[in-house]
């Protein structure tokens, strides 16, 4: 049984009352988990997983394959404040589709889950602003190697990756009205 911290990015649907979740951890990196049973009503993990929570979680490591069965998710930080402005939520989303993008499955470095954590935590204590948003992607940029002060970080990150997730130029236009 493997114990660790982590930020949920992403829900898809696992069967009937299933999920998968993406997480952020402190110590395995990004990681997929499978939690059976999640989204049934009275089920031990119902109402706890969502986006953008900070949980400890227990998990075992699968022997094949990289969706990790999940035991138990104890909420630490539901970041409530996220889902109060349209704004900060995309914000949020695109911060985490950017995560997935760029982040691959098993990289163990905290800084992976410093970084979302803490923007996160920031965003959600702070207004969404478009510096919060290419702050995140400089800092991003960095940890992955290749910022440049010279080329502007999205820049950066669409030259190495070869995509950005959708809607990064209406999230600006967005935060540049708020």
């Amino acid at each position: 049984m493997e114990k660790d911290t982590g930020t949920i990015l992403r829900q898809l649907p696992l069967g009937e009352n299933g999920l998968i979740v993406c997480w952020c951890t402190r110590n395995h990196g990004m990681l997929r988990t499978a939690a059976r049973s999640a989204r049934k009503p009275g089920g031990e993990l119902s109402g706890r997983l969502d986006l953008f929570h900070e949980c400890e979680l227990l998990f075992d490591l699968s022997a094949t394959g990289d969706l990790h069965p999940l035991k138990n998710a104890a909420l630490l930080d539901a970041r409530l404040p996220l889902r109060q402005d349209l704004a900060k939520l995309r914000l949020a989303g695109y911060m985490a589709q950017l995560m997935l993008a760029t982040v691959e499955a098993g990289e163990g470095d905290a800084e992976w889950h410093r970084l979302v954590s803490g923007a996160l935590d920031y965003l959600a204590a702070n207004p969404p602003r478009e510096a919060i948003l290419t702050h995140f992607e400089k800092r991003l940029a960095t940890l992955h190697g290749i910022y440049s002060p010279q080329v502007p970080a999205h820049t950066t990150l669409l030259r190495h990756f070869h995509r950005l997730p959708a809607g990064r130029n209406e999230l600006v236009d967005l935060l540049r009205r708020s």
